[in-house]
């Protein structure tokens, strides 16, 4: 019988590059579903205080209620909330993703929301 000698060292050191790789890529998907829904909260909460606010007088088609949202949203590069009905409020924020890991560039990641007031 032949005796095998070798090192285990390649197989720990392919091993240890494989489960770096998957905690950098498993890290930066997390960070980025945290900010899409961090997005798509900030869009629930934008369209309901606009349905709250005009609870009384019905929305007008085509206008954009953002401004008066605006203050409320400070971490949003862009919030644009509208009716194309006269019923239904649509809130869509935008925010910036940052890598955690400086792996990728910034990324604009934006969700929506829509809220009908009752009369």
């Amino acid at each position: 019988m032949r005796r095998e000698t070798g090192s285990t060292l390649p197989l720990v050191i392919g091993l240890a590059t494989l489960t770096i790789a998957t905690v950098f890529v498993t890290a930066e998907l997390q960070s980025l579903l945290v900010q899409r829904g961090k997005a798509l909260n900030e869009a629930r909460f934008a369209a309901l205080y606009v349905a709250k606010q005009t609870a009384q007088i019905p929305p007008v088609i085509g206008l954009d209620y953002s401004p008066s949202i605006r203050a409320e949203l400070l971490g949003a590069t862009s919030v644009k909330v509208a009716t194309a009905d006269g019923k239904t409020l649509e809130a869509t924020v935008c925010e910036v993703w940052h890598s955690p890991l400086g792996l990728h560039h910034d990324v604009e990641v934006c969700d929506s929301a829509r809220a009908r007031a009752i009369f």
